[in-house]
């Protein structure tokens, strides 16, 4: 009914408020990777600002992670003790929330989302992106990109 009345902008907006799968297949594109930030370890919250900040251009988490006054190992077990995931899965999270959102947003093509994603593997973004959202970057696109 939205749809119809608001038209497809406005329901795309309200179905992902309200996590509502307009095609009735599944939910898991709907979800948003919000990490935690509201924890009081200092060598995590670095390592997840070195992560958000150079994501797209840093080519291993080593890269990310060098800097940190600490032992890869230790860096490690304290992010995945805090975040619940390891750096790298936060890595590939953070890109690919900034595919969708480009997916989303503009008209790029497929190669300069993926790069600019942070991605240099086109067959490996794709093979994560829809372990990740349940459906590849091009049905993503379709379904939820606002013209």
């Amino acid at each position: 009914m939205i749809h119809e009345y608001c038209g497809r902008a406005m329901a795309i907006r309200i179905a992902k408020v309200f996590a509502i799968d307009m095609d009735r297949e599944n939910q898991s594109y709907f979800s948003t990777f919000q990490p935690s930030k509201d924890h009081t370890d200092e060598l995590v919250a670095i390592a997840q600002r070195k992560i958000e900040q150079n994501y797209q251009g840093a080519a291993t988490i080593e890269e990310l992670i060098k800097d940190i006054p600490s032992s890869r190992r230790n860096i490690v077990r304290r992010f995945k003790h805090i975040t619940g995931i390891t750096p790298i899965e936060y890595l590939q999270q953070t890109r690919i929330d900034a595919a969708k959102k480009l997916l989303e947003k503009t008209s790029q093509q497929m190669n300069e989302i993926i790069y600019s994603s942070g991605y240099t593997d086109p067959k490996a973004f794709r093979k994560l992106f829809k372990k990740s959202v349940g459906m590849t970057p091009t049905q993503y696109r379709e379904k939820f990109q606002m013209r």
